[in-house]
């Protein structure tokens, strides 16, 4: 399973203590056990919470939305390479990593929450660029009026861009009369068609440029009718405070303070954090196999697995390497052999490194940007697992 280097870095905390003993003749010699933590938290953090204000709550339902969002390789199967904007989204803000000049609007003001994926087509098998890109977005606002007026003034504020060629109007066929669909050339000469489609209080956004302008008609079609079958079929999000029910954010590694993203310091459905995986679609399937319920973000990343057999499982697939080229295996741990680890290059062609580990009903995954710091990092996340 190939996933998105999610979880950031670790702050520093605990280190624990070496176990040692003596020879007789008073030599020391190494313990049985001895896990090397570094700097890494040992002791669980403290509980969450409650969401006391409407923007923490709407922080909440962010997440929880989703859930019903579309993946991209539903969209299209050859949308296998994550990309940003890919987050849950909570007030005008969070737009702007989607279309940055709406973020200001008026009507922007009033956007309660949202979430956005985006991803591309890797390149081919001889290196080649296939140029299809995706962003996909559900925007929720206090009414269908409110979300109308959204549709009106984002698509009005895109129509005075001018990315390769001035935006203008367009239709797609098989798109509601609702929609609102733009389409120009993107700076390096592909097609865009972009689509705005109210639904209820809700907004679907839907950005495609290919150089192909008729895979961007057929992605923006596909797109909607994904969603809008996610949307008809979903449950009223819920409106527990709660952050985490179930404590599992107390396990995660603290993030450094430099570090994190918008899922850092969240507990998220097995459907949006499948979205952090390149192949989603399968992820998701994995995650359900494995009866994963809920996935906790933070200086690493925790699972929680229908039990024990099931986060042993779910180990063997987090730590597939198989859809990885630049993948290698790598040491265990000191003392820590049932722990997995890897190096590997990130899209940007730097080196990382990322180990995994499972513990009772429990699995994670740490990061590093060496070996020795994700086998420090799992090793702490080992002991506070034992802690759950």
């Amino acid at each position: 399973m190939q996933w998105k280097r999610a979880a950031a870095a670790a702050g520093a905390v605990v280190s624990l203590s070496a176990v040692t003993a003596c020879t007789v003749d008073g030599t020391a010699t190494r313990g049985p056990i001895q896990l090397d933590t570094g700097k890494y938290a040992t002791s669980l953090q403290p509980a969450a919470g409650t969401a006391d204000t409407e923007s923490e709550m709407n922080r909440l339902r962010a997440m929880r939305l989703g859930e019903d969002i579309a993946f991209r390789d539903e969209v299209d199967p050859v949308l296998t390479k994550f990309s940003m904007p890919t987050y849950p989204i909570s007030g005008a803000s969070g737009l702007r990593g989607v279309f940055s000049d709406a973020a200001d609007l008026p009507v922007s003001q009033k956007l309660r929450y949202g979430f956005t994926m985006a991803g591309g087509a890797p390149d081919d098998s001889d290196g080649k660029n296939l140029h299809q890109g995706l962003n996909h977005a559900v925007l929720v606002y206090p009414d269908a009026e409110t979300a109308g007026e959204a549709v009106s003034a984002m698509s009005g504020q895109m129509l005075k861009k001018t990315y390769g060629s001035p935006m203008r109007r367009t239709d797609v066929p098989g798109m509601p009369a609702e929609t609102v669909a733009l389409t120009g050339k993107s700076s390096g000469g592909g097609q865009i068609t972009v689509a705005f489609t109210p639904v209820a209080e809700k907004v679907v956004y839907t950005w495609a440029d290919a150089d192909d302008g008729g895979w961007t008609l057929a992605a923006v079609r596909s797109a909607f009718t994904k969603q809008k079958a996610l949307l008809d079929a979903m449950k009223p999000i819920s409106d527990d405070k709660r952050i985490d029910p179930d404590g599992l954010l107390r396990a995660v590694l603290p993030t450094e303070s430099n570090g994190g993203s918008a899922f850092s310091g969240s507990v998220a459905g097995p459907r949006a954090i499948s979205q952090l995986a390149s192949k989603s679609t399968a992820t998701f399937a994995d995650l359900q196999k494995t009866g994963v319920t809920e996935a906790a973000v933070g200086g690493s990343l925790v699972f929680r697995a229908g039990g024990d057999d099931q986060a042993a499982e779910l180990l063997k697939t987090l730590s597939d390497d198989s859809d990885d080229p630049t993948a290698k295996k790598a040491d265990s741990p000191q003392d820590l052999p049932s722990a997995v680890c890897q190096t590997s290059k990130s899209s940007f062609g730097d080196d990382q490194a990322t180990c995994f580990v499972a513990y009772g009903s429990y699995a994670a995954q740490a990061d590093g940007s060496d070996l020795h710091e994700a086998q420090q990092k799992i090793s702490a996340q080992y002991l506070l697992l034992k802690q759950l």
